[in-house]
């Protein structure tokens, strides 16, 4: 069986996680905070990458998008 690198580091990756969070878990408030705000930030990151993929950033005219941010403003 040949050796994955990518696998390797996410395993090595997991690991030291795993051992920091033990490590921690006294301060269980603070890895909870810190964890809550890793896995918000990466759900922002994949559905911001998913919109992107699919185009749905980006408005079809930008004559009306002037219009959008008009009417924001009143």
């Amino acid at each position: 069986m040949p050796l994955d690198p990518v696998a390797l580091a996410v395993a090595a990756s997991f690991t030291a996680g795993c051992a920091s969070i033990h490590a921690l878990r006294r301060h269980a408030d603070a890895v909870t905070l810190v964890l809550g705000w890793l896995a918000y930030g990466l759900a922002t990151a994949l559905g911001s990458a998913l919109a992107n993929r699919g185009g749905l950033l980006v408005l079809p005219d930008p004559v009306h998008a002037w219009g959008l941010v008009a009417a924001a403003n009143i």
